[in-house]
């Protein structure tokens, strides 16, 4: 049985509550539309709260001190987006993003109309709220599909204030869309088609890499580890010939995400980041070390999260594992790390309670960084770096909290996991996965 929830159970079947064991299958054709249709009150409400910013542009510490600042915006004009992909494969135009979500990116600039510089900024901002709401929708539409017995798990996820905090500050959501894909074609046996969206995934955001090792750690104790490793060669071979090609193409348009991490300091929301805050900072070597430490310690724990589960966990709970440890160990966790986890976290099954526990602190950090940004220049007028600190890690703790319950509860469906299963032997797990 699952834990009680956080809303009564008249308002929890409105809004699509734990469907009952003889629900009619109807259920999930009527209230899905309505609960896709939900995702796009927050993303509404990211495009209001963007209205001083709207009305007089992305420039100045006024964007932070208004909160409506996005690097959407500023990228197209420092970026030089307006010549669409073709700029972007000339090196005309230059991102410091990952290849997918650079072209992605240069794609909506070059539908932006000719117009002073704010209409254009006005234009790219608003194609994005379109295409995050899309994306986000289909996101959700695949959270209600791996969990059609818990569409409040969906109803959570379209009307996270998360959304409403970080989904147009950048182009994150284009990833988290193919991971949220990736995983529904798995879940449908389509090993082919969840490669190819992984193999996407990573070529738009490096956390990516981790679901995917997240897949085959999970596949070695479900008995699935050819599909898994069939679906990791797919990835594999996706995000390589991609690369390759765009190598020939431009070099820069590869390379340029990686050598700015690199050469980067610690950035906001990191651990990493606090001596810097208490104004000794960490050697750079040390701070470019610290995040492949957390990436083997993220491995390490999800391989002793799946041997050592009373329960058989889901792909989602060990991907919760092993990305947010990799997400929180970061040389930057920045704010729109929290839609990373989002879809992770409630489709291992995350209490509405604990969700808008997170999401609070997640916005108060987001307040918090832009008011640490413009005391750089205003010092009497922002956010000191202790104060800023402070926020840092509560939020960081906060995270391993999610991290640590979405991981440790099973879901209804959950069943104690078979002693080491042959890898032939699987239509019933299959099954059951299928089903949530």
């Amino acid at each position: 049985m699952s834990r009680p929830d956080l809303l009564p159970p008249r308002e929890s079947a409105f809004l699509g509550g734990p469907v009952g064991r003889y629900a009619a299958s109807a259920t999930f054709a009527r209230l899905v539309p309505l609960i896709v249709a939900m995702t796009a009150v927050p993303v509404i409400a990211a495009v209001l709260r963007q209205g001083h910013c709207l009305a007089k542009g992305w420039n100045g510490d006024e964007q932070f001190w208004r909160g409506c600042f996005s690097d959407l915006p500023a990228q197209y004009q420092l970026g030089g987006l307006s010549g669409g992909v073709g700029a972007l494969l000339s090196g005309d135009a230059h991102l410091d993003q990952p290849p997918l979500s650079a072209l992605v990116m240069a794609a909506l600039g070059g539908l932006v109309p000719d117009g002073t510089v704010l209409d254009q900024t006005r234009w790219y901002l608003l194609f994005w709220a379109v295409l995050a709401t899309i994306l986000l929708m289909v996101t959700t539409w695949c959270t209600a599909a791996l969990r059609p017995r818990r569409l409040d798990l969906a109803t959570q996820l379209a009307l996270s204030p998360i959304i409403f905090g970080v989904a147009l500050l950048s182009p994150d959501v284009v990833a988290v869309a193919a991971v949220a894909l990736a995983m529904w074609a798995w879940s449908r046996d389509h090993w082919l088609l969840a490669g190819l969206l992984l193999g996407a995934g990573v070529l738009s955001r490096t956390y990516v890499i981790a679901v995917v090792v997240a897949l085959l750690l999970w596949a070695v104790r479900a008995g699935r580890l050819r599909d898994a490793l069939a679906s990791f060669g797919v990835a594999v071979i996706t995000a390589s010939t991609t690369t390759l090609a765009l190598l020939l193409v431009n070099r820069d348009l590869v390379t340029a995400a990686w050598a700015a991490w690199r050469d980067s300091a610690p950035g906001y929301g990191s651990p990493w980041m606090v001596p810097q805050l208490l104004e000794q900072p960490l050697p750079g070597p040390i701070v470019t070390l610290l995040p492949l430490v957390g990436w083997v310690v993220a491995v390490l724990l999800g391989a002793a999260f799946v041997r050592l589960s009373p329960w058989q966990p889901t792909w989602a709970q060990v991907a919760v594992v092993v990305a947010g440890v990799v997400i929180v160990t970061g040389k930057a966790v920045p704010v729109q790390a929290a839609l990373w986890l989002l879809p992770l976290v409630i489709v291992s099954g995350l209490a509405w309670r604990e969700h808008l526990a997170w999401a609070v602190v997640e916005l108060l950090h987001l307040g918090a960084v832009w008011l640490y940004i413009g005391a750089q220049t205003v010092p009497d007028r922002g956010l000191p770096a202790g104060w800023y600190g402070t926020a840092l890690l509560a939020r960081l703790a906060m995270v391993w909290f999610v991290i640590w319950r979405a991981a440790s509860t099973p879901g209804p469906e959950a069943r104690p996991a078979p002693p080491a299963p042959p890898v032939e032997d699987t239509d019933d797990y299959r099954a059951v996965v299928a089903a949530g």
